[in-house]
């Protein structure tokens, strides 16, 4: 019994390492997994909140640092989505029309027409 708790990793510990996992998983995915683990960490913060008295300055220290790196992979992956979703919006937009130049350079914009088929019966 003792050396189950000698070897097992103490809470601070283990929220750290849940904070390398989440780290671990916006750099390589799936970003769903994020869900899960964030409720794990919350939980356990908690659970550490609610039954320590002192709380070590060094586990705050990584805490606060990990937490901070983490926070700018979320962020740039957000700026990333944003990124791709107005390249996608842009390449919709542009898909139905041909833009070229007039011989006096001005821009001259071709709507796709629809081809249609007229049917005898």
């Amino acid at each position: 019994m003792i050396a189950s708790l000698l070897s097992s990793p103490s809470r601070f510990d283990r929220v750290l390492r849940l904070l390398d996992e989440e780290r671990r998983t916006l750099l390589k995915g799936p970003i769903a997994d994020l869900a899960g683990l964030v409720e794990r960490r919350e939980a356990l913060i908690a659970e550490i909140l609610a039954q320590e008295t002192v709380i070590p300055q060094g586990f705050l220290t990584a805490l606060k640092a990990r937490a901070e790196r983490n926070g700018h992979l979320i962020k740039a992956a957000i700026a990333g989505v944003k990124s791709a979703a107005a390249e996608v919006a842009r390449i919709d937009e542009a898909q139905g029309r041909l833009r070229t130049y007039s011989a006096a350079g001005a821009q001259v914009d071709f709507a796709r027409t629809r081809v249609t088929r007229d049917t005898r019966a």
